[in-house]
């Protein structure tokens, strides 16, 4: 399913292109810690999941204390950095254990919650999530092995399915800008800063949606619209419309750790908004960003293994 190309000349030309130092993870990690600073933990994401690398690239080594958190020139808090985000194939968790009440980050209920749907197609599936009518009917009709799923078609993952992968981001970040370098595709998504940034009115709707950024104190704050509606939010399968709104929200704990949550707001799909919680932590300098590619290597549309699948608003 996918090729990778462990060429070191590719690799400082992309970054070369781009200006962004790769020695600057290397002195991240190696930061001096504070009076009273301790590194934050992993949660839930200390593996990566079916992506891992082999070959102890990447493996872990004895690491200093972590320093505090690096600043743009502006004073904000600096992303940069190549991050292993943890792989989320299920948002919604075991019966809905991972859905939280984006208020108080607790879990909370709703009718019927965790129970099995009988009726469901495909894999087993439970009402594990605050689903509307339109978006129960989304979640037990889902069936990849029967219809097809866009991603196997090799078709953009979409941005919530992007940072769920497992294979890293690497993350660009300027005053006025910040741009998320995705492993998975080798895809991207640029987030203005800049206040005076409008994007334009005419784009149409898109896989990964247009987002802007703003700072809430040292937080940053991203909020993605105009989607194509053709995506769904993990590998599971779970549903969103043309009308989700995502809020992506970071936290830079220190030079090794991000807290990132991610609020579902979608009045068609879901009765109520809900958010996960989740610990990114910052990979070690040798451990770069590879080339990924789907498109020609797809050798399951040939041989039947894969379902295509089509656009289901031009069938």
């Amino acid at each position: 399913m996918r090729i990778r190309l462990n060429s070191v000349i590719a690799v400082a030309a992309f970054v070369a292109i781009l200006s962004f130092d790769v020695g600057l993870a290397a002195r991240q990690a190696g930061q001096a810690a504070q009076p009273g600073q301790s590194e934050q933990g992993q949660a839930g994401g200390g593996q990566r999941g079916g992506g891992a690398r082999g070959g102890g690239r990447g493996a872990n080594a004895n690491l200093p204390p972590a320093g505090p958190a690096p600043r743009l020139p502006n004073g904000k808090p600096d992303f940069s950095g190549h991050w292993n985000n943890p792989y989320t194939p299920n948002m919604a968790g075991a019966r809905g254990a991972n859905a939280l009440d984006p208020m108080t980050l607790m879990p909370f209920d709703w009718p019927h919650k965790g129970e099995p749907l009988t009726d469901a197609k495909g894999q087993p599936k439970t009402y594990d999530l605050p689903y509307t009518e339109w978006g129960l009917a989304e979640w037990k009709a889902y069936d990849p092995e029967k219809n097809g799923d866009y991603a196997g078609s090799c078709l953009p993952f979409g941005m919530s399915r992007n940072i769920n992968s497992p294979h890293g981001v690497q993350i660009v970040h300027s005053n006025d800008a910040i741009a998320f370098l995705f492993e998975q595709n080798t895809w991207f998504h640029f987030v203005p800063l800049d206040p005076n940034f409008k994007w334009p009115a005419d784009l149409p709707p898109s896989w990964n949606g247009i987002s802007v950024g703003h700072w809430d104190g040292d937080k940053l704050v991203i909020e993605t619209t105009r989607f194509n509606g053709y995506t769904k939010l993990d590998t599971n399968g779970h549903p969103l419309s043309k009308e989700i709104k995502m809020t992506n929200t970071f936290e830079r704990l220190d030079s090794r750790t991000i807290r990132h949550t991610v609020t579902v707001h979608d009045p068609k799909a879901y009765t109520r908004d809900w958010t996960n919680v989740r610990t990114w932590n910052l990979k070690p300098a040798n451990d770069v960003i590879m080339e990924y590619s789907c498109e020609e290597n797809n050798l399951g549309l040939d041989d039947g293994t894969i379902v295509k699948w089509r656009y289901p608003d031009r069938q």
